[in-house]
């Protein structure tokens, strides 16, 4: 069974691949998973990265075969959250300019930013957007932290992968 929908998004996985073992920043600590187009960096040294390839099935663009580079780490690992921190942290997506906070499954708040990806995915593109989902992830976990009451909203173990 193969792990791409699409040829776009089996390119795009293949060029990421590339990127992050070539990469200073990511080459030490990638990890490609094994049963699905998804590969964990950690930076800084305790920042989890999620780098998705999805394919982009529903667009604008008839006969096209696209992918979605998606990057998110949590914020919160293991809190319920309550309606005072939503409403932050949806009040703080307006002055997000790429990106936004979203709940994840188990209710548990990740930053998450998507890029197009594909034969014409722009590598600074890439790097600009893990990057930013990374200090973005570090910089809210300390504002959250401060404003609701000096509480981590996330216990981040360092985390060997």
């Amino acid at each position: 069974m193969s792990l791409f929908v699409n040829s776009a998004q089996e390119l795009t996985y293949q060029h990421i691949s590339e990127y992050l073992r070539s990469s200073s920043l990511f080459k030490d600590t990638m990890q490609a998973a094994t049963d699905a187009p998804t590969f964990n960096l950690l930076y800084q040294p305790s920042t989890l990265i999620e780098v998705e390839v999805l394919p982009w099935e529903i667009h604008p663009w008839q006969d096209a075969e696209l992918a979605v580079v998606k990057a998110s780490s949590h914020i919160t690992i293991g809190r319920t959250m309550d309606a005072e921190v939503i409403q932050f942290l949806l009040a703080e997506n307006s002055k997000m300019r790429f990106g936004a906070f979203q709940l994840d499954e188990a209710g548990q708040v990740l930053f998450v930013h998507s890029i197009l990806g594909g034969e014409n995915m722009d590598l600074l593109e890439l790097e600009s957007c893990i990057l930013s989902v990374a200090a973005i992830a570090a910089t809210y976990e300390d504002i959250l932290a401060a404003k609701f009451n000096g509480q981590r909203l996330v216990e981040r173990p360092l985390v060997e992968i």
